[in-house]
């Protein structure tokens, strides 16, 4: 049987790197929603819970066969999807000043090559996996294993010139994973890159897109894709999507999703024009760190009791500054500490 099981998912992953649709699964109602980030006074379906009255908890580790509670050895990978990427366009940032798609690249590029080890990104080190479910501190805890922080967590870089849906924005707000192209994406960078190491998030992005008249845009997410039974996805990782971060976008609230948010001229590297890629990449990043199992509506890492809000949720634009990762300055969201919360300390933290 489990050599029968290795057939299929290798004739998936041949399927997805070559382009090939796989049937998509019946499903009666949404799987694995995925959780938004979205912008600053948003009027968005579940809007933003700024819940700083309470520590996370700790749900286990256990929801579905491969669940993994936390990411003890973070990677990334990072697809820009679409042939606008390779042929380059440009955006203005809140000055007029113009930036080109490959300044953006190295931006993100960039910020992946230096968050690992980052004193940043040591917040997410106190959460662990083992633990008594309800747990809000690892301290002390025998056979606990931490989020990891290691250096040079960035493993790939892929530019697939695959069209993208003109209306991508919307399909990943209603789609399901078992019938979502950014899903079928990240599965496809799963293969370019051979891999599906679930320690792993792999990051889309996309250049500019419209969306659907009315619909509520956002800044991104992170969720899991789908494996049950041979239906759906061919395998379970997690990924995010980060849509290009258009403050021109109905209804996204005010500020957008951060351009010139921290920086409010804009240097040749790209902060300020692209503040809002390293806060909202950050933001997610953080999040799949410490709670990165989604499986059929249940998130079974450290969020709260206040709505599922996780580490970054807590502290979404109420915290934001130029930091230091590993001798490269990007602004950063601050990102929620049970440690310092409980030791009377506020919760949204730059650093552990």
């Amino acid at each position: 049987m489990r050599h029968i099981l290795r057939l299929v998912v290798v004739a998936a992953l041949l399927a997805l790197a070559t382009g090939a649709q796989i049937p998509a699964a019946s499903a009666s109602g949404p799987t694995n929603p995925k959780h938004f980030f979205w912008a600053k006074g948003q009027p968005s379906p579940q809007g933003i819970v700024a819940s700083q009255t309470s520590d996370l908890v700790y749900h286990g580790g256990n929801a579905g066969s491969g669940a993994i509670g936390v990411q003890t050895r973070p990677a990334v990978y990072v697809t820009y999807w679409g042939p606008e990427w390779q042929t380059g366009f440009t955006q203005a940032d809140a000055n007029g000043a113009v930036y080109s798609s490959a300044t953006l690249q190295n931006y993100v590029n960039t910020f992946f090559r230096a968050v690992g080890g980052s004193a940043w990104n040591g917040t997410q080190t106190q959460y662990c996996k083992n633990a008594p479910v309800g747990t809000t501190s690892c301290a002390g805890l025998p056979g606990v294993q931490y989020v990891g922080n290691p250096r040079n967590e960035l493993k790939g870089v892929w530019v697939d010139t695959t069209p993208v849906p003109s209306d991508i924005v919307g399909l990943g707000l209603q789609e399901n994973l078992v019938d979502d192209p950014i899903a079928f994406e990240a599965q496809r960078s799963a293969a370019h890159f051979n891999t599906s190491n679930p320690q792993a998030t792999f990051f889309v992005l996309t250049p500019p897109k419209p969306i659907a008249t009315g619909q509520p845009a956002y800044c991104g997410y992170h969720t899991q894709t789908t494996s049950i039974d041979g239906l759906g996805n061919p395998f379970r990782i997690q990924y995010s999507f980060i849509p290009y971060q258009d403050a021109n976008w109905p209804g996204l609230g005010s500020g957008g999703c951060g351009m010139n948010w921290t920086n409010k001229t804009s240097d040749s590297f790209g902060r300020g024009v692209f503040d809002g890629y390293s806060i909202v990449t950050g933001h997610e990043y953080g999040e799949a760190e410490t709670d990165p199992d989604n499986f059929f509506s249940v998130q079974d890492g450290w969020n709260d009791n206040q709505g599922g809000q996780e580490n970054g949720d807590k502290c979404a634009w109420s915290t934001t500054a130029n930091v230091f990762l590993n001798g490269v300055s990007f602004p950063m969201q601050a990102m929620w500490s049970n440690r310092a919360f409980d030791a009377g300390k506020p919760g949204c933290q730059m650093s552990l």
